[in-house]
């Protein structure tokens, strides 16, 4: 039995352990993978510009100089005895104020239900610094009423 264990042995030194040879990755595979990676990048920058909006108040909008350029949010108040409605277009437009200071709104689309006089709404839209702030969206903040009422410790 030795004599075969000496053979396998010989054989086994004789042999040279070598590493796999490597896989290459071809060129155009790293540059394709760059390029996907930088249209997707691409893509979530420019869909979060686009859907971005600042959420202003009426004074904060009054002295905002770059407002002009983007779409702004707005909330605020409806002033009694500002709200007039143009059957002609559809239209409506309205006063908002808070802090003291008003802003007058023009606004074509659905109305919410609960839209009235005293209620606080958020206008979605764009201003050009002077005149009426022209309004894309109209959301109208549920009064209190509907809010559940916070328990009281006894």
């Amino acid at each position: 039995m030795q004599p075969a264990l000496d053979v396998l042995d010989a054989s086994r030194e004789g042999l040279k352990r070598t590493a796999p040879p490597r896989k290459r990755v071809p060129f155009s595979f790293i540059l394709a993978g760059i390029a996907i990676l930088g249209a997707i990048i691409y893509l979530v920058y420019a869909n979060t510009q686009a859907s971005a909006v600042y959420y202003l108040t009426v004074p904060e909008l009054k002295h905002c100089t770059d407002c002009v350029a983007r779409s702004v949010r707005v909330a605020g108040v409806v002033q009694n005895n500002s709200v007039k409605h143009t059957s002609q277009d559809q239209s409506i437009s309205f006063t908002i104020t808070d802090s003291n200071q008003t802003l007058p709104v023009t606004y074509s689309g659905v109305v919410p239900d609960i839209f009235r006089a005293g209620v606080q709404v958020v206008v979605e839209g764009h201003y050009t610094g002077s005149g009426a702030f022209h309004a894309q969206t109209l959301l109208a903040k549920c009064p209190s009423k509907f809010q559940s009422a916070t328990p009281t410790a006894n």
